[in-house]
């Protein structure tokens, strides 16, 4: 399954609705992606790191707290990085990318949208989860 989580600003609960999505459905092992603007302390166009350690604070840290398989950060020039994030994406089966941009350049089962109507209850989204794993099964795809 493939879902992008976007918002309608910053601080709409964006990674809050990524950690149950990912708490709801662990047997998924979730590959959960943070993407943001900021530029790499390193220089480089764009970084995409992969997290390792869970924790209560850090988008990245609460994902894997969450029960994410893994957790990855890409910062920097989105588009540079696309092509890596394809690739990482393209190898796991079940991914959930936090960006509002991302919509735009990947494909997913799922799209929702932070901050405009308060977040759907678990079994709304345990509903949205298990619909969108049908419809994927009955037309994949590419």
């Amino acid at each position: 399954m493939r879902i992008i989580v976007g918002g309608t600003g910053r601080k709409t609960g964006k990674t809050t609705l990524v950690c149950r999505i990912v708490a709801l459905s662990p047997e998924r092992r979730w590959t959960a992606v943070k993407i943001s603007h900021h530029r790499p302390e390193s220089g480089a166009a764009y970084e995409l790191i992969e997290e390792r350690e869970p924790g209560p604070s850090g988008d990245t840290r609460r994902y894997l707290a969450a029960g994410a398989a893994r957790a990855f950060w890409m910062r920097g020039d989105f588009e540079q990085g696309l092509p890596a994030l394809r690739a990482l994406l393209g190898q796991e089966e079940n991914w959930i990318v936090e960006s509002s941009r991302a919509a735009r350049h990947l494909e997913a089962d799922l799209v929702l949208t932070a901050g405009r109507e308060p977040a759907p209850d678990d079994a709304a989204l345990l509903a949205l989860l298990g619909g969108a794993q049908t419809q994927r099964e009955r037309q994949p795809l590419e």
